[in-house]
Formats: structure tokens, sequence, C-alpha cells
């Protein structure tokens, strides 16, 4: 009987994992045969190998793929990678502004309701100081008999003239006074005059600052009203001074009928 070999057909485009196992597989076949255990049956293991391999090597011939194209298809399917990667860092970036965004408004929110607090506050102060007379806490000092404002004098009514001018519905009145010593132990009617042009002098100042002449109004009160005793050189320059008081515009005063034939009825 003559030997014959099955020798593992070359088949296009099968990569060389499955070259051995061909080999391998025919080889056992052909023993098979030569021993007389195989003829045309499939029951040979050999043989079932071998078939098997061959039918692998035909599916990979028939249905793989070239390294080429792989290849592209794996840079293919890196871009989508780093694409979804970008994405994904845009949509934490979005995520974090949005995050700062909330938090601001939140910080805006809570100073709007602080201030609409604050502003109510202040209306229902306002509101009940509309209709009295304030007194500016700020005095005009003055040098002994004399009615020239000082520097620091201007300064603080370059300050005032700022406060005053925000209060639309306000009149003023200013109202100058002397210590007890100016013009003479018994110069009555000379302190009368020097606070009075004190106080003019103050409400010229005003005006020059953009204050309308129509709503201030000055006085004169001398000696009286005294902020410090006359007991000392210090309390008589505190004495010497002018102040300033926002009245409504249309204050109204009562009216006292003196006529004698009312007093003879009281």
């Amino acid at each position: 009987m003559r030997m014959r070999f099955l020798v593992a057909p070359r088949i296009p485009g099968l990569t060389r994992l499955l070259a051995p196992y061909i080999h391998r597989a025919a080889v056992g076949a052909s023993r098979e045969i030569w021993h007389g255990r195989v003829c045309t049956s499939y029951h040979g293991g050999s043989m079932r190998k071998l078939m098997l391999v061959l039918g692998m090597a035909a599916v990979v011939g028939c249905g793989g793929i070239s390294k080429k194209q792989y290849g592209a298809k794996e840079a293919e399917a890196a871009k989508y990678k780093e694409e979804v990667a970008a994405l994904e860092s845009k949509a934490q970036s979005l995520e974090q502004q949005n995050a700062t965004l909330q938090a601001q408004v939140s910080a805006a929110k809570s100073e709007l309701e602080t201030t609409t607090a604050k502003l109510a506050e202040q209306s229902g102060e306002y509101a009940k100081l509309k209709d009295r007379t304030i007194k500016l806490s700020e005095r005009i000092l003055f040098k002994e008999n004399s009615s020239k404002l000082t520097p620091d004098g201007k300064r603080a009514l370059d300050a005032m003239a700022d406060a005053i001018a925000q209060q639309k519905d306000k009149a003023v009145i200013v109202a100058g006074y002397t210590d007890d010593a100016e013009g003479g132990k018994s110069a009555h009617v000379k302190r009368w005059q020097l606070s009075t042009t004190r106080a003019l002098e103050v409400a010229k100042y005003l005006v020059g600052r953009g204050l309308d002449p129509a709503l201030i109004g000055i006085a004169g009160f001398g000696e009286a009203r005294p902020v410090a005793a006359n007991d000392s050189l210090a309390n008589r320059a505190l004495n010497r001074r002018a102040e300033i008081a926002l009245t409504p515009p249309t204050l109204e005063m009562g009216t006292v009928d003196v006529s004698p034939a009312t007093l003879e009825k009281k």
C-alpha cells in the first residue's frame, strides 16, 4: 500500500497562527489512514481536528479584516474616545460654572433682601421724622467776637450741604449763639447782633453751595441756650457756635391772641 500524506492547503489570507495546527492535524489524519483506522468516515480524531481547523481557517480567511482596516477602525475608535472625553470635560466645566453662578445668585438674593429690609426700616424712620425738626449734630464754631467762618467750619458746612441737598422736603433754620462775655458783660444787644451775623454767614455759605435761599431762615439767640457752662475758655469756645436744624417746609406756627379784650376775659 502506497503511503500518502495529507498536506495542509495554502489558503490566502490565513494568519500564521493557524498554520501549525493545520499541519499537525493533516499529519495525524494521514497516519490514521495508513493504519487503516479511517477510510471515508469522520470518526477519526485527527480527521475531525483537521476539518475543524480547516473550517476555522475558512472563516478567518473569508470573514477577517486586513491589518490596515483594523488600524483605521482602531484610530476611529480612539478619535471617538477623545471626543467623549472632551465632552465629559466640558460638561464638568459647565457644571462648575453653574454651581458658581448659583452661589452668586444666592448671594445677590441675600444682599437684596438685606437691602430691602434696611430701606423699609429707613423709610419707617423717615416717615416718623418727616414732620419733625431735625437738629444736625455738627456745630460750626467761631473765634471770639468774630462771625468769620474758619476752615474747619467751612469743611463741616461742605459735608452738611451735601446731606441737606438730599432732603428735598426740608427747610433749613440756622441759629447763631455767643458766649456770655462777648461784647462786654452787659452787651446783650451786641450778642444778639453777633449771633445773628454768625447765622447769616452760615446761610450765605450754604446758598453758595447750591441750596435754595427760599428754604433757609436764620435766628440769633445771643448767649441763650449754652451747650456748656461759661466758666472756662474751652467751654466758652463751645458756646460760640452756629447750629443747623431741618424743619418741614410748611411749618405752621400757632398764634396767640393778645388783644386787651382777650386778656381781660382770661
